[in-house]
């Protein structure tokens, strides 16, 4: 009987452990779960405004602009907001251009599930018009949807607020990959859509689909025809996730930015060009990927100087619409007036810290030069322009003579 009693008394003090520790590890206040609450330093503290601010969110009891878009108070003109893993584990960026500086406003990433996290600015220019990025990092929660929980079609929701109000809204997502297995490394091409002859559009994506591109992003800054959204379609049917248009009505400069945030995860390898210029591998080498990954590997100290080859218009002699543009043109003037270009591992630069075309890297390798960036005359409304100077070109068929024949065969089949 003894040990009977000593028995129970044992197990009701373990009992009344039980319940006062569920009492304690419970005892939270409800608006500040652990799941609604992002990544960030614990000394940021979220006003208890803002989770008010998130509960209209659940309610959908809010109606505002969505991105892009510009306000007035304060005065921001968003750009886009694109997601990446190169910073850190997970982070929301906004493009946004302002007239003039932001004073004593905190900023806050408000999720479609109740997460919140704060905004950090940066500013990468100091002019009329500063470009800023607006960045937060990503709760858990959003990190699953979007890389590991994925579907079609998804929507998840991000809204930018103040203390006191939201701002307006905008969607994140990624970009497909079309990853090619035979190649060894992954490229992405970002350029804009001017005014060019869909024949040298074309041309221009099977040229660098024959050198091991794989992934075309085209900023649609002007208006595209139904015919250019013909071929498009054609391409999204043989090979889907090659092309992507993005809509784009602001100014181009701060194309370069967007292009590297958006597509930076899925690319070991990334520069933005004009659809007059092309990229060729030194000899011997036939593809991009190839000579990458022979010369590179993964080092991730890498930049490469694409090295500029400017070829010219005879006058005599003006290009017509059943031709090959690096089959016709072959004289090359003997000093270029191009700015440098780069091909970027994005892993390897700050790209926060993009200024037009000078990006900063940690590049010990800038000196290198394997690639060639062939400039063509702009062609377009029948006039050709980049006519050579007498005594300052040379006749190169070097081009030519290694991809034009590939080229023809690839567009005739």
């Amino acid at each position: 009987m003894k040990y009977f009693f000593k028995s129970i008394c044992i197990i009701f003090i373990f009992l009344w452990f039980l319940i006062i520790s569920s009492f304690i590890l419970s005892d939270k206040p409800t608006d500040c779960s652990t799941s609604s609450v992002g990544y960030f330093p614990s000394s940021v503290r979220i006003p208890a405004s803002v989770y008010n601010l998130s509960q209209l969110i659940v309610k959908n009891n809010i109606n505002v602009p969505v991105i892009p878009t510009e306000i007035f108070d304060p005065n921001l003109n968003v750009l886009s907001v694109r997601v990446s893993r190169l910073r850190s584990s997970g982070s929301a960026t906004f493009i946004i251009t302002k007239e003039k500086e932001i004073l004593n406003l905190d900023f806050w990433c408000l999720f479609d599930d109740q997460s919140i996290t704060p905004v950090y600015t940066i500013n990468v220019e100091k002019s009329k018009k500063s470009i800023s990025f607006f960045e937060c990092s990503l709760p858990d929660s959003i990190i699953q949807r979007l890389w590991y929980n994925r579907i079609i079609d998804q929507e998840i929701k991000i809204y930018l607020s103040t203390t006191k109000k939201i701002l307006f809204q905008g969607f994140l997502d990624l970009p497909w990959s079309n990853w090619i297995e035979q190649n060894e490394q992954s490229l992405t091409l970002c350029t804009l859509s001017l005014y060019y002859d869909l024949t040298y559009f074309t041309q221009w994506i099977e040229y660098h689909r024959l050198v091991g591109i794989s992934k075309f992003v085209i900023y649609n800054i002007s208006n595209m025809n139904n015919q250019f959204y013909s071929i498009i379609n054609f391409y999204d049917e043989e090979y889907p996730s090659l092309i992507d248009i993005i809509q784009w009505n602001n100014s181009i400069d701060e194309i370069q930015y967007d292009c590297f945030l958006h597509y930076g995860d899925i690319s070991e390898w990334i520069t933005i060009i004009n659809i007059n210029e092309y990229l060729i591998p030194q000899i011997p080498y036939d593809t991009l990927p190839k000579l990458l990954t022979e010369q590179y590997g993964r080092n991730l100290q890498t930049v490469v100087i694409l090295e500029n080859q400017e070829f010219c218009s005879n006058i005599e002699y003006q290009v017509t619409k059943n031709e090959i543009i690096i089959e016709h043109y072959t004289s090359r003037h003997t000093i270029s007036n191009y700015s440098v270009k780069y091909l970027y591992q994005p892993r390897t630069i700050n790209y926060l810290s993009i200024h037009r075309d000078n990006i900063e890297t940690k590049s010990y390798d800038q000196i290198k030069k394997t690639i060639i960036l062939a400039q063509y005359p702009i062609i377009e409304h029948d006039k050709t322009f980049l006519n050579c100077v007498l005594d300052r070109f040379v006749i190169d068929t070097t081009i030519r003579d290694r991809f034009a024949k590939r080229l023809f065969d690839e567009i005739d089949k």
